[in-house]
C-alpha cells in the first residue's frame, strides 16, 4: 500500500468512478429492450421531461448559479442575515369571526410562535372570515399586539379600500409609525375578478382603487406591501407550476404599465408588492417554483429599469387546497408537511399552513396547532432557519429552477401578446388553459396514476359520509363580468370523493356489497384478490370475502348465501376459460365483475354476461360508477 496516498486517491483508483456512457449502458441492459425515454423519464404537468438523473453538465447553461444570496437576482433570498436572524414569518390565517375571540386567539399564538398576523377577511364570495369595518374594530382585533415583532397581513378585495383608512386612523391613535411598519394590506383586483367572475365596479374606478392605494402607502406607509398578488385562485383551479408562475409575472406587469404610465416609478412601485405563491406535493417542483419566480421578477423589474435593490419580492407561500382530501384527513397533514418543507427550502419570506380539516370545518385549537407547529419544527427542530439556500447546488434542483423560469417567462409571453392577464380572461384563454391541466391531474387521479393515499388507493372501509364545508358565495354586485363565470374550485380527487360519499348514503338504505367469488388457490390468486379488495374500497364498497374454493360450485353457493349486491370473480386468466360461463349462468341475477382483463377473451365474457372488469389500466371512478349505477337498479 502507497502509504504517500490519501485514503481517497486509493479508493479512486480501486473503483473509479463510471463514466455517463457506462452507466447508460447498464441502465438499458436491464431494462431488456424497454425504450429509456418512456421508462425512465417523466412528463410532468408542467410540460417539464425529468430526467432520471442529473450531472454537472445540465448546468452549464444556467447563467444564474453564480449568484450569491442577497445579490440580485436573489435566487438565495433577499436578506441572509435578516433570514438567519429572524426566519421566515410563521403566518397561520386567522378567521374567528368575534373580534374579542379572535385577539384572543392571536395573542396565544403569538405567545406559541406564530411571527405574522395574517387575518382572512369575509368577502362577497367568502362565506367565513373577519369583518372590519372600523379603526375600533382593528383595535379591538389587535389589542397588545407589537406590530413592528409579527407584521400585520390582510388579503382585501376592491370595496375593502376603507379598511386602509381604518388602519391609518388605529395606528395614530395607538401611536404608531406607520413610516417603518412592515406588513400588507394588500389589494389583488385581477386575482379578484378570476376569483369571483366579477368585479364589484367597472374597470377604470377598479384601476383609480387601486392607484389611490398605491398613493395611500407611498404617503403614509412605504414599507406596507399594498399590491398582493394572489395566485390561490388559479392552484385550486388545478394549474399547474409554469402557469400559476406565469398568471402572477402577467399580473404583475399590467399593474407596472398602469401605474408607471400614472407617472410612478418602479423604484416606488417595486418595493410595494408581494406575491402569494401556492404549495403542492410535488417537493423539488415547489422548491424550484418558489427559486425560479425570484428570478424572473428581478428580470422583469430590470426590463422596467428597475435597480437592483428594486428587484427584491416578498414572497408568501401557502398550502395547496387542489390535492387536498376529505376521507382520511390526517394524511392532509403528510401532505402539508412535504409543502411546508418545499416553502421552507424554496425560500418563503412568509409562510401560511392550512389545518388537515379546513376542508370539514373551520379548525380548532388542534388542528390550527398541527400546522402551525409543522413550521416550528422546520425550524426549532431541523434547523432548517440556519441555512441560506439549501437547495444550492443540487443538480436537480438548480436544473428544474431554470426550466421552470424558462417555460414561465415563455407563458408569460404568450399572455402579453394577447394583450394580458385581463383580457385573457375576459376571452377565456386562462379558463381554457387551467382546464386543460385540471382535467388531466383529476383523470390521473381517476386511474391512480396518481396515488391518493386514503382516497383512491388503501382507502379505509370504515369511514362515514363527509360533507365539504360551505365556504363560497356567489358576489351579488357584477359591474364586470367574465363570460366564462368565476374560475372553478376543483380538487385533484373531487370526482371519487362524490362516488364514495353517494355510495356511502345510499349504503344507509340499500345493501352496497361486492362478494368475492374466488376459485383456485390463495397462494396463487391472493395478489389479484388484494387488489379486487383495495379497488372496491376506494369506491366505499363493502366487500364480503369467503375465502378460496376449489370448484367452481363451491365458490358460487357461498356466493348466493352472501346476500351481497354483485359479485366478483376472482382467479387466474387459464382458469377463467371455464369458471366464468359456470358461475355468470348461475349468478346472472346481480352485476357480474371479473379481476382481470385477458384481452383475447373479453368480448367472449361479455357476453356470457361479465359488465364491469377491474384492473391495473382500469379508470377507477368510471368503472366504479359503472359498477353502482348496475348495483343500484338490480336488486
Amino acid at each position: 500500500m502507497d502509504t504517500d496516498k490519501s485514503i481517497d486517491q486509493i479508493l479512486l483508483e480501486e473503483f473509479p468512478p463510471p463514466t455517463w456512457e457506462e452507466w447508460l449502458k447498464a441502465v438499458e441492459d436491464t431494462l431488456k429492450g424497454a425504450d429509456f425515454s418512456k421508462v425512465m423519464k417523466t412528463k410532468t404537468y408542467e410540460g417539464i421531461t425529468l430526467n432520471p438523473i442529473y450531472r454537472k453538465e445540465d448546468l452549464e447553461k444556467l447563467s444564474f448559479l453564480l449568484s450569491e444570496p442577497g445579490i440580485a437576482p436573489y435566487l438565495r433570498g433577499n436578506d441572509p442575515q435578516k433570514r438567519l436572524r429572524e426566519s421566515w414569518k410563521i403566518a397561520q390565517a386567522q378567521e374567528e369571526e368575534d373580534h374579542v375571540r379572535l385577539n384572543e386567539v392571536i395573542l396565544d399564538e403569538l405567545s406559541r410562535g406564530l411571527s405574522a398576523v395574517n387575518l382572512s377577511l369575509k368577502t362577497a364570495d367568502r362565506k367565513h372570515g373577519i369583518s372590519i369595518n372600523s379603526a375600533e374594530d382593528f383595535k379591538r382585533i389587535l389589542k397588545g399586539v407589537d406590530l413592528h415583532a409579527a407584521p400585520l397581513m390582510i388579503q382585501t378585495d376592491l370595496e375593502q379600500l376603507a379598511l386602509l383608512d381604518w388602519f391609518k386612523a388605529y395606528a395614530e391613535e395607538e401611536g404608531i409609525d406607520l413610516k417603518s411598519l412592515p406588513g400588507s394590506i394588500g389589494f389583488d383586483p385581477t386575482g379578484e375578478l378570476a376569483r369571483k367572475g366579477s368585479l364589484p365596479m367597472e374597470l377604470h374606478p377598479a384601476w383609480d382603487s387601486m392607484l389611490k392605494a398605491v398613493n395611500w402607502a407611498l404617503e403614509n406607509a412605504p414599507c406596507m406591501r399594498v399590491i398582493s398578488i394572489d395566485t390561490r385562485c388559479y392552484e385550486s383551479a388545478g394549474a399547474s407550476a409554469v402557469q400559476e408562475l406565469a398568471f402572477a409575472l402577467s399580473t404583475a406587469i399590467g399593474y407596472l404599465d398602469g401605474l408607471t404610465a400614472s407617472g410612478l416609478s418602479i423604484e416606488q412601485l417595486a418595493p410595494l408588492f408581494q406575491v402569494k405563491l401556492s404549495l403542492g406535493s410535488n417537493l423539488f417542483m415547489e422548491i424550484a417554483k418558489l427559486r425560479a419566480f425570484r428570478l424572473l421578477w428581478a428580470e422583469m423589474i430590470k426590463q422596467f429599469g428597475g435597480s437592483a435593490d428594486a428587484q427584491k419580492i416578498w414572497l408568501h407561500a401557502r398550502t395547496a387546497s387542489f390535492n387536498k382530501s376529505t376521507f382520511d384527513i390526517y394524511t392532509n397533514v403528510l401532505r402539508t408537511s412535504t409543502e411546508t418543507f418545499a416553502g421552507v427550502l424554496g425560500g418563503a419570506d412568509s409562510l401560511e399552513v392550512d389545518p388537515f380539516d379546513s376542508l370539514l370545518k373551520t379548525p380548532d385549537e388542534f388542528s390550527r396547532r398541527i400546522a402551525r407547529n409543522q413550521q416550528i419544527l422546520m425550524g426549532e427542530e431541523a434547523h432548517l432557519n440556519k441555512v441560506i439556500d439549501p437547495a444550492a447546488g443540487s443538480y436537480y434542483i438548480e436544473s428544474l429552477t431554470g426550466q421552470l423560469a424558462e417555460a414561465a417567462w415563455k407563458l408569460m409571453q404568450e399572455l402579453e401578446n394577447e394583450g394580458g392577464m385581463i383580457k385573457a380572461l375576459l376571452s377565456g384563454t386562462i379558463h381554457s388553459r387551467l382546464a386543460e391541466v385540471s382535467k388531466a391531474r383529476i383523470d390521473a387521479v381517476n386511474k391512480r396514476k396518481d396515488v391518493f393515499v386514503g382516497v383512491n388507493m388503501y382507502a379505509n372501509p370504515e369511514e362515514k359520509a363527509v360533507k365539504l364545508r360551505e365556504l363560497y358565495q356567489n358576489p351579488e354586485t357584477e359591474a364586470v363580468k367574465l363570460s366564462e363565470g368565476a374560475l372553478p374550485v376543483l380538487r385533484a380527487c373531487m370526482d371519487i370523493e362524490a362516488l364514495r360519499n353517494r355510495v356511502l348514503e345510499t349504503k344507509t338504505g340499500k345493501n352496497m356489497s361486492v362478494c368475492m367469488v374466488n376459485v383456485g388457490s390463495l397462494a396463487v390468486n391472493k395478489a389479484r384478490q388484494d387488489f379486487a379488495i383495495g379497488f372496491f374500497q376506494a369506491g366505499s364498497l363493502d366487500v364480503v370475502n369467503p375465502g378460496f374454493f376449489e370448484t367452481a360450485q363451491e365458490a358460487i353457493e357461498a356466493a348466493q348465501a352472501s346476500g351481497a349486491s354483485a359479485y366478483c370473480i376472482c382467479g387466474t386468466d387459464d382458469s377463467y376459460l371455464t369458471v366464468v360461463p359456470e358461475v355468470c349462468k348461475a349468478l346472472s341475477d346481480k352485476p357480474l365483475v371479473l379481476a382481470g382483463y385477458p384481452a383475447e377473451q373479453v368480448e367472449s365474457y361479455k357476453q356470457a354476461g361479465i359488465d364491469v372488469f377491474i384492473h391495473i389500466r382500469a379508470n377507477l371512478y368510471e368503472t366504479l360508477s359503472e359498477l353502482v349505477n348496475l348495483m343500484e337498479v338490480k336488486k
